[in-house]
Parts: C-alpha cells; structure tokens; sequence
C-alpha cells in the first residue's frame, strides 16, 4: 500500500510537486508528518536576496534577520540560508543570501 499526499499551496492554486519517500511506505502519521514540512517549507512565494555587509561572525544559518532596505523604504525580515566570509579592499565582509516572502 503507499500513500498519496496532494499539496497545494497558497490560495490553493499552486500545485506542489510530488514528494516520493521511500521511508514513509505506508506510515500514515510519518506521511502527514511530511506532508506538513512540505507545507511549512513551501506555503509562500519566496525570493532569495544576496546582501554583503560588514564582517558579522554571529550570525548563523536559519536565523531570521531583519533588513532597511532603503530601495523599498521600508525592513523586510527573512531567514538567513547562506554565510560567507571573504576579504574585499584590505576589511574582511560578510555576504548572505537571505529567503524573504514576496
């Protein structure tokens, strides 16, 4: 037996794509389990931003930032899903890629 799980997103008018697990099998309560983090990852529209700022060692990935953002006038929060550290012009700079919802 296996288990079909339909996700819609949003409104209900965006489709998710099929999730295929091997491990759930017929597992119904580890297949709504997964079902719902599919949700939960996937409920809105996101846009990966990339920003550099100063050389800031305590952020960590997963960590929700919020940003002023002079172009939109207004902050924006979003959760931190990449980090990295380089050297630019003799100062040490941090560079994130930051998911927001749209």
């Amino acid at each position: 037996m296996s288990i079909t799980v339909e996700v819609y997103r949003g409104a209900g008018d965006r489709p998710g794509g099929e999730i295929r697990e091997a491990l759930v099998g017929d597992d119904l309560p580890a297949a709504l389990a997964r079902g719902r983090a599919e949700l939960d990852a996937n409920a809105t529209a996101w846009e990966r931003v990339s920003l550099e700022s100063r050389y800031k060692p305590e952020l960590r990935l997963g960590e929700v930032v919020e940003v002023d953002d002079p172009v939109l006038g207004a902050a924006w929060r979003g959760k931190i899903v990449g980090i990295a550290h380089s050297e630019s012009d003799s100062e040490i700079v941090t560079k994130l890629d930051v998911r927001r919802p749209l």
